[in-house]
């Protein structure tokens, strides 16, 4: 692994936090590029506390099955998803550590890790019944809902963060957002209350059926002030003002430190236009550029950043984006770039992030 496949947060008083993201760099089949994979990060692990792993796989249909068996039988949430590697590798990997925490597994499968004052739930739906992506998508948030119920929450008060996955999204992303949005409207979810931090990508799940797929995290034992919605009107819109129902980012804010948890954002203006249509380059530039605005307003910059994730429409431009992530993001940023089409096709190129800092508040307590 590269030194820079780690990054790391602490705080005087509260946990160590870990990312990590590789790509196994190519090999003669998918298990030996598996088996390599995950060797290395194991043996790069600062520690056995895995909370959260997602694999990308580029034909999830007949390596899912493979790689569950590779997997150790632990409490640690698992995604796989269809979103090839854009350097050829036929798998990827992003992992979330926090030193000294120790997840369980629920009876919902999901991963619940309890600190002192803060639980983290991290839960993804292992099958699927419905079709057509509208209903796949509200199956997904009813499956959402029953988990947050059990544990004593709300979808509006406790859900901070979804990736929702749709199988050829030109043609199947309508039917998710008009999903989504009705059911926010059941939750009184609106522009003037607030909307979810998601990113809605293309991305494959295990069954060729699937249309869509969610991955989910959720907060409990915070206030509600602790929650800040980001936004930077001067640079990128609102969503709602061209349909969808999201949010550009969330802060989440401790006693010790800040998590900015960023959606998926795009090369997008004020007035919800693409822009610089058909330049890569100059789109990566622009997203990179919202991502900085989104963290400004929560007082936070790009040095902030622990873990990027790189979206691309199409793979062939991977050496132009990877020039521009060199020149305007910290060299030492973990991040994966994978296939993966953006909601409009004027879209070449989209981003994520997470991001941690410094900037908590005393009147909570720390992240410990």
């Amino acid at each position: 692994m590269a030194p820079n496949d780690w990054t790391a947060f602490t705080s005087e008083n509260g946990r160590t936090e870990r990312f990590f993201t590789a790509n196994s760099g190519g090999g003669r089949n998918f298990t030996a590029e598996a088996e390599a994979l995950w060797d290395a990060y194991r043996r790069a692990a600062p520690s056995a506390n895995a909370v959260w792993l997602r694999f990308h796989l580029s034909d999830p249909t007949n390596q899912v099955p493979l790689l569950r068996r590779l997997l150790p039988d632990a409490a640690t949430a698992v995604s796989m998803v269809g979103q090839a590697p854009a350097d050829g590798s036929r798998i990827g990997l992003e992992a979330y550590h926090i030193d000294g925490a120790e997840p369980v597994r629920d009876e919902d499968d999901a991963t619940l890790v309890a600190l002192q004052t803060y639980r983290l739930l991290f839960f993804n739906r292992h099958f699927h019944a419905e079709s057509g992506s509208a209903a796949q998508t509200a199956a997904e948030f009813h499956h959402a809902e029953q988990i947050l119920a059990r544990h004593g929450g709300t979808l509006e008060n406790n859900l901070q963060r979804t990736w929702l996955y749709c199988r050829d999204i030109d043609n199947n992303y309508a039917g998710l957002v008009s999903a989504r949005r009705e059911l926010f409207e059941r939750h009184g979810l609106r522009a003037d209350t607030h909307f979810i931090a998601s990113t809605g990508i293309e991305g494959s799940a295990e069954a060729p059926s699937r249309l869509v797929r969610m991955d989910s995290f959720a907060l409990f034992g915070h206030r509600p002030e602790q929650v800040v919605y980001l936004e930077a009107p001067d640079h990128l819109s609102p969503t709602h003002i061209y349909g969808v129902t999201f949010e550009r980012g969330t802060r989440l804010v401790f006693g010790d430190r800040s998590h900015y948890y960023l959606s998926g954002t795009a090369s997008i203006d004020r007035d919800g236009l693409i822009v610089h249509e058909g330049n890569v380059a100059s789109q990566a530039g622009r997203a990179i550029e919202n991502l900085a605005a989104l963290l400004e307003h929560g007082g936070a910059g790009l040095g902030d950043l622990k873990q990027l994730l790189v979206y691309l429409r199409d793979p062939a431009d991977l050496a132009a984006v990877e020039t521009v992530l060199a020149k305007e993001l910290p060299d030492a940023l973990p991040r994966l770039i994978v296939r993966g089409a953006v909601c409009r096709p004027g879209w070449l190129v989209e981003l994520e992030g997470i991001a941690i800092n410094r900037r908590g508040d005393e009147r909570f307590a720390a992240f410990r």
